[in-house]
């Protein structure tokens, strides 16, 4: 049976390069290699086999791999770190009476007071930077307030299509007719919707259209209509059961 030799992955984000590590060699698989895109289908913690005739497949980690090989690492960093710690010297210790150290003590002094000089002038500077942006805070105007601007009711006008359904009692049958209507209100503070104007048709519709000349206001804001009165078929005697239908908005506009 050929012999394999077991890898772990791991993947540097930096120059995008893999390393395969076993217990005995090292790898490095970058893009160009023809494995590669094989390794970055591979999920995370499965270990690479690679047996003596080049063929390569990957499994889960039964062996616990990648523990040997990652605590055998930390083994060697701790031992060249204690190694380094071993081979530095202890420094020659100073006398205290020599001139140099007292040179040193002295200009030790020197910088500790220039120190604490600079530290009570960085202070000052400090303060008088914040009482100047209080003064400046103080110094600008209040913005006036802006004065409220008063709204002036519109008129608004409506252009409608509908049906008028109703019976004719001198024909005894049913009829309609197709219907252009023009509504105009009152000067309003808000643009009426679509439902505003339904009602009044409903109540012209209930009512007859009872027109005299003017546009019955049925208690609604409306200025004037047309489209309703004479030969619409709404006011006359021998029309019954009237019903508007097919209400249908060509236009809500300021007049």
């Amino acid at each position: 049976m050929a012999s394999t030799t077991s890898y772990i992955i791991n993947f540097n984000k930096k120059n995008s390069v893999f390393t395969l590590t076993s217990t005995k060699d090292e790898l490095k698989v970058d893009a160009k290699h023809k494995k590669y895109e094989w390794l970055k289908s591979q999920a995370t913690g499965r270990i690479v086999k690679i047996s003596a005739k080049g063929r390569w497949n990957s499994s889960k980690d039964y062996i616990g791999l990648y523990d040997e090989i990652n605590s055998s690492k930390s083994k060697k960093k701790s031992t060249v770190k204690s190694s380094f710690k071993a081979t530095k010297r202890k420094a020659k210790p100073v006398k205290g009476n020599s001139t140099e150290l007292k040179e040193l003590k002295t200009q030790l002094k020197e910088l500790q007071t220039s120190n604490n000089k600079l530290k009570t002038e960085n202070a000052k500077l400090k303060n008088e930077v914040q009482l100047l942006k209080k003064k400046s805070l103080l110094a600008k105007p209040k913005p006036a307030k802006p004065k409220p601007v008063k709204k002036e009711p519109k008129q608004y006008k409506a252009r409608i299509t509908a049906t008028l359904k109703y019976f004719d009692r001198f024909y005894r049958r049913n009829k309609s007719k197709d219907l252009d209507i023009t509504i105009i209100t009152d000067p309003q503070f808000k643009k009426p919707s679509q439902s505003f104007f339904k009602s009044y048709l409903k109540f012209a519709a209930a009512d007859g259209y009872n027109y005299n000349g003017k546009s019955p206001h049925y208690g609604l804001p409306i200025y004037s209509v047309s489209g309703l009165e004479g030969y619409s078929g709404l006011n006359d005697v021998m029309v019954t059961e009237q019903k508007i239908t097919n209400i249908s908005f060509i236009f809500i506009k300021e007049y």
